[in-house]
């Protein structure tokens, strides 16, 4: 009877809420923090080491546990990881390619990864979302778009220490360099990592973080040499 039972739930209910990924793609998944504005507010402004650290830290602990990883990307209080499945032909996908497994897992550990390196009064949470991509220049794109979004972030979280809400509503980027230039800050003078974000990858002794990345559309072979090419 319990065995019956356990079927027919399984079959009714779960495996038609179960999404598969394409085989063969390029899979992202963005780990963002839930909250974090107000989990950082009591931080280091505008950049905390102290916390990118133990988000590059949550990083490496998920590279180690995900198969197919090949790279992940940090800005802010998100990290967007690569996965493939191009190893061999029958190189199976983690977790089957089960969207509800990989979103769920990649955010635990990453959350479990993060406190583990961050201590903090509070706690932290991260949710996850998980799709595929099905070309190699999509995916460059992706991480182009998400490191346009760091440079953006880093200008308004530099230009928010120094001024209002209100003083820098509808300022455009050029304005926000001319604000900051006149209060005798210099954005271009802050770190790269702060400015342009973080990559995990894999190295010969496991897996590193690179801080100081380029700017991808002025190197763009630093993006592509990170990018698995399909079988």
């Amino acid at each position: 009877m319990n065995d019956e039972l356990g079927n027919r739930i399984i079959s009714y209910y779960e495996n038609p809420a179960r999404v598969l990924l394409p085989r063969k793609t390029w899979v992202i998944i963005r780990v963002d923090g839930k909250g974090f504005h107000t989990f950082t507010r009591d931080l280091e402004r505008p950049y905390s080491r102290a916390l990118a650290a133990a988000l590059d830290a949550a990083a490496l602990f998920v590279a180690g546990q995900m198969a197919g990883f090949a790279f992940g990307y940090g800005q802010s209080d998100e990290y967007s990881f690569l996965m493939t499945d191009f190893g061999r032909d029958d190189s199976r996908m983690w977790f089957d390619g089960s969207v509800q497994k990989i979103a769920s897992v990649t955010a635990s550990l990453f959350t479990a990864g993060f406190h583990r390196s961050f201590e903090a009064p509070g706690y932290a949470a991260f949710d996850a979302r998980v799709f595929a991509i099905p070309n190699r220049r999509e995916v460059e794109r992706y991480f182009l778009w998400r490191q346009a979004d760091a440079t953006r972030n880093s200008l308004n979280m530099l230009a928010s220490v120094h001024y209002s809400h209100a003083e820098l509503l509808g300022k455009s980027a050029a304005e926000k360099h001319d604000l900051l230039h006149a209060k005798g800050e210099n954005w271009a003078k802050w770190p790269a990592d702060f400015k342009r974000g973080r990559v995990a990858r894999p190295h010969v002794s496991g897996f590193v973080v690179d801080r100081e990345i380029p700017i991808f559309t002025r190197e763009p072979e630093y993006l592509e040499g990170l990018i698995p090419a399909a079988d």
